[in-house]
């Protein structure tokens, strides 16, 4: 296991969990910290994520190499929260679309019951732009591994806006989203 992944696992004090026997699992990037988290108000479950991550550099953690050691059978949903550190071109996106097919094969081995939560609206501009391609890549591995995505941008706006409806749902670094912003992605996901 990489040095620097952070692991975490919180049970909520009830008798029975709200989603049956077995938990999810959130994995990812610095996003994941804050949507298990909300999650975790709710039901049990488990959260493995390093910051600055995902599946275009190997140089913090090589992802793909890392989920061989992970057992996905143990929980009844995985939550894939990687994509917004990789801001790839559009000539990037088959490439960037195999990585991410061969991910989720290696997940599906252990667990079909996948869903990847696609990354939300950033206030920068141009990282946009190269974020739209990393979406697509990943959209399309999800549609020809039959998985599923929920694209953040749903629950958060298409449009980048730090808060809703008087709420502050974003970050100031205008990347990250806070417990509120947690809260609006969770409550769309489990319904």
């Amino acid at each position: 296991m990489s040095k620097g992944l952070k692991s975490f696992s919180a049970i909520l004090l009830c008798t029975i969990p709200l989603f049956g026997d077995a938990k999810p699992l959130f994995m990812g990037d610095s996003l994941t910290y804050q949507l298990a988290m909300s999650y975790k108000e709710r039901a049990p479950v488990d959260a493995k994520f390093l910051e600055s991550t995902g599946l275009q550099s190997t140089k913090l953690l090589h992802w793909q190499n890392y989920i061989q050691q992970v057992s996905f059978h143990q929980y009844d949903t995985v939550y894939i929260v990687l994509g917004t550190n990789d801001l790839i071109k559009q000539a990037d996106i088959p490439s960037y679309q195999i990585k991410a097919q061969q991910f989720i094969q290696e997940i599906k081995k252990q667990n079909k019951n996948i869903v990847w939560l696609l990354p939300p609206t950033l206030k920068n501009e141009q990282k946009n732009t190269l974020l739209d391609n990393t979406r697509l890549a990943i959209t399309q591995a999800a549609y020809q591994e039959k998985v599923r995505t929920f694209d953040m941008r749903n629950a958060l706006g298409k449009n980048y806006t730090s808060i809703i409806n008087g709420v502050q749902v974003r970050t100031k670094d205008g990347i990250h989203i806070t417990k509120d912003g947690a809260d609006i992605v969770v409550n769309a996901i489990i319904r």
